[in-house]
């Protein structure tokens, strides 16, 4: 089963390689055929050179540059497009750049493809990346709670999804709302969402991009989705 992993990267530099390298050492140790895109999403570190200094070493690592921030989700939109007509991938999803979840979680992810599973991604038991950011995730899980979506931990990545089932969703969302957008399509469809187990870590480099804006946005754009819009399709449009 051949995996495609988009990662988009914003200033990320210090950390892009010790992610990417932890990645691909899971799938060696598992039989994973997995490959990466790691998209530079508008960085003004050294993000980019260590990128293509990455493609050049390892057919399995594959560079987006993207001159102008896209946001969070048109990182992951452009990293996931060139996945899907370079490599033709089973299964096609995104993680983090960050290094916070550790990539042997994906195995188990991978495992969970059976029967009626349609979406698969890391749910977070586990915190230790300072009171302010547990904060905003608390409010923000109440929040989600409280308008329905049954799917716990709606954000947690890696994420992973059926190439058939992520392209019935066409996701367009360019901003946080990308993680919502697909669980809350899937839910709608009633398809099965799997979920692993992982511990969230601090950061070892670099600054975390999730603030309290951040969250006033998702629970707009949430609040949003039960009045029937839908990102890039206008109101009541699926």
């Amino acid at each position: 089963m051949r995996v495609g992993l988009a990662i988009p990267l914003l200033d990320e530099g210090p950390l892009v390689s010790a992610v990417a390298a932890a990645f691909l050492e899971v799938a060696d140790a598992h039989g994973l055929d997995l490959h990466l895109c790691l998209v530079d999403n508008g960085s003004s570190d050294d993000t980019r050179d260590r990128v293509q200094a990455l493609v050049s070493g390892d057919a399995r690592i594959h560079g987006v540059y993207l001159d102008q921030n896209a946001g969070y989700g048109g990182g992951i939109l452009a990293g996931v497009h060139h996945l899907l007509a370079a490599l033709d991938p089973d299964l096609v999803g995104w993680a983090w750049g960050d290094g916070q979840v550790d990539p042997a979680v994906l195995p188990a992810l991978v495992a969970a493809f059976e029967d009626d599973i349609m979406v698969a991604k890391a749910r977070r038991v586990e915190r230790r990346d300072g009171w302010q950011r547990q904060l905003i995730t608390s409010v923000y899980a109440a929040t989600v709670r409280a308008l329905g979506v049954r799917t716990p931990d709606v954000n947690g990545c890696p994420k992973l999804l059926r190439r058939e089932a992520w392209a019935a969703l066409d996701p367009q969302s360019t901003d946080w709302f990308l993680d919502p957008e697909v669980i809350l399509g899937a839910e709608e469809h009633g398809w099965g969402i799997a979920d692993a187990p992982v511990v969230m870590t601090p950061r070892r480099a670099g600054r975390s991009k999730v603030d309290w804006t951040t969250v006033a946005e998702f629970v707009d754009h949430l609040a949003r989705w039960q009045r029937g819009w839908r990102p890039g399709r206008g109101p009541g449009l699926r």
